[in-house]
């Protein structure tokens, strides 16, 4: 209920015609994901260090704030129809494919830097995606507390349904209750 009374509390706000400048705000979710993606292997990468000047790491929340703002717009169904992490996991699956094959026809050639620099282009691509894919199922978790398989139409059905539910049960009570007489 909690996460519900935030979204309905702020929504109407942030979907008001002077926030029109927010229609679209789906479409920047794709490069803030790939900097947040970025930032995170980068800061990881400085606490697997020796020297760990500079390094910290946090889970900022940006999942769930991507996740809450998304339902506040009612953009999940534009969204979605990015097919945005599925392109991601095909590109990468691509390409760890295509240097796998590489691999397998340099390795006859003995080219030791190569295979060197193969072999560290191979961890990079599958750290990248299993972060990507991290930060997916984080988007897909964080989504289920603000109810992301109903629309805004949706939700203001339900609420209209449970008013009337509820308009019909107190007149029922008010006339079962006047057709009883009390007994003393």
């Amino acid at each position: 209920e909690y996460f519900k009374m935030l979204v309905d509390v702020f929504a109407p706000e942030f979907r008001s015609p002077k926030n029109m400048h927010l229609r679209n705000f789906y479409i920047i979710v794709p490069p803030l994901a790939l900097n947040f993606i970025e930032h995170s292997i980068s800061c990881k990468e400085k606490l697997n260090k020796k020297n760990k000047i500079g390094a910290a790491f946090t889970d900022d929340g940006f999942a769930m704030g991507v996740a809450y703002i998304l339902k506040l717009l009612d953009q999940y169904q534009e969204f979605d129809s990015l097919h945005w992490f599925q392109s991601v996991r095909e590109k990468y699956v691509k390409e760890i494919r295509a240097l796998a094959k590489q691999q397998s026809v340099q390795s006859a050639s003995q080219d030791e830097k190569l295979l060197q620099t193969m072999n560290l282009t191979h961890k990079r691509l599958e750290v990248c995606l299993q972060e990507f894919e991290l930060l997916y199922f984080s988007l897909s978790s964080a989504r289920i507390f603000f109810r992301a398989d109903k629309t805004a139409a949706e939700e203001n059905q339900d609420k209209k349904d449970s008013e009337e539910e509820s308009t019909k049960t107190s007149n029922d009570l008010s006339n079962s209750s006047s057709a009883d007489p009390l007994v003393k």
